[in-house]
C-alpha cells in the first residue's frame, strides 16, 4: 500500500499553500487595530507640512494679518484750523496812499500855478454846500475825491492789522475807494487833453494814491487764509 501511495500521480497529491494564513488578522490589545507602520506618518507629517508651507515660505493666516496694522480706534483724528493773522503788507499799501494823498494838499496840482491842493479842496467843499451838482459842474470834485478817498484808504489799511480769517472784505472796500480816485485822475487827464506837461508835482502824487489803493486791495482780497492741522 505505501508502495501505491508514492507512486500516485503528482496532480492528485497534496501541497501545502504558498501564501500565509488567510485568518482574521492579529488584534492589539483591547481589540484596536495595530499602529500604522512609520512610513504612513511620516507620510501624513510631509502633507501637513506642504499644506503649511507656500512656495517654501510659511503661510500666514488672514487672523495674524489682522491684527498687524492700528485698528480705527486707535487713531488720532485732525482737523484743519483756520489761523488768525493781520495783513501787514495791505495795510502798508493802502496807508502809503493815503500819505501820497496827504502829500498831494501841499504841492501845486498844475504846473506854474501857485495853488496847492489844499487850497482846491478847501473851494470844493465849500461848493458843496450848494449842493453835489454845484460841485460837479466845477473841476474841484476830483481833489477832493481823491484826499477823502485817502483818508478812507488809510482806515481800512489800520483795518488789515486785526487778525481774522481772511480780510476779502476789507479788500473790496479799499477797492471800490481806489477806482473812485482812480475815476477822478483819469477825468482830470482827460480833461487837460492828455497834455501832462500842464501838472504839478501834486497831480502825480495824486495818481499813486489809486495805484497803491489798488495793489493793496488786491493783496487783502487774494491773500489765501492760513490753516494748520489741530487734533480734534
Amino acid at each position: 500500500m505505501i508502495e501505491r501511495l508514492s507512486h500516485r500521480p503528482r496532480y492528485l497529491r497534496r501541497t501545502a499553500p504558498r501564501s500565509g494564513p488567510t485568518g482574521p488578522l492579529p488584534h492589539g490589545r483591547d481589540g484596536d487595530l495595530p499602529p500604522p507602520p512609520p512610513a504612513y506618518v511620516a507620510a501624513d507629517d510631509t502633507a501637513t507640512d506642504e499644506e503649511s508651507t507656500i512656495l517654501g515660505f510659511p503661510a500666514e493666516s488672514g487672523e495674524e494679518d489682522q491684527d498687524d496694522g492700528p485698528s480705527v480706534d486707535e487713531t488720532y483724528p485732525v482737523d484743519l484750523v483756520v489761523i488768525r493773522h493781520p495783513d501787514r503788507l495791505a495795510c502798508v499799501l493802502l496807508i502809503l496812499a493815503g500819505v501820497a494823498a496827504n502829500v498831494s494838499l501841499s504841492l501845486a496840482w498844475l504846473s506854474g500855478s501857485s495853488t496847492i491842493g489844499l487850497t482846491l479842496v478847501s473851494r470844493g467843499f465849500d461848493l458843496l454846500g450848494d449842493g453835489v451838482g454845484a460841485l460837479l459842474r466845477t473841476g474841484l470834485w476830483q481833489p477832493v475825491t481823491v484826499v477823502l478817498g485817502g483818508g478812507l484808504l488809510v482806515l481800512l489799511g489800520v483795518a488789515l492789522l486785526v487778525p481774522t480769517r481772511a480780510h476779502r472784505l476789507v479788500g473790496v472796500l479799499a477797492l471800490l475807494v481806489s477806482l473812485a480816485t482812480a475815476a477822478a485822475v483819469l477825468v482830470l487827464f482827460v480833461e487837460a487833453d492828455w497834455r501832462f506837461e500842464l501838472f504839478g508835482v501834486g497831480t502825480w502824487f495824486a495818481t499813486a494814491v489809486p495805484v497803491l489803493g489798488v495793489l493793496g486791495a488786491l493783496k487783502a482780497m487774494l491773500t489765501v487764509p492760513d490753516v494748520a492741522l489741530a487734533p480734534r
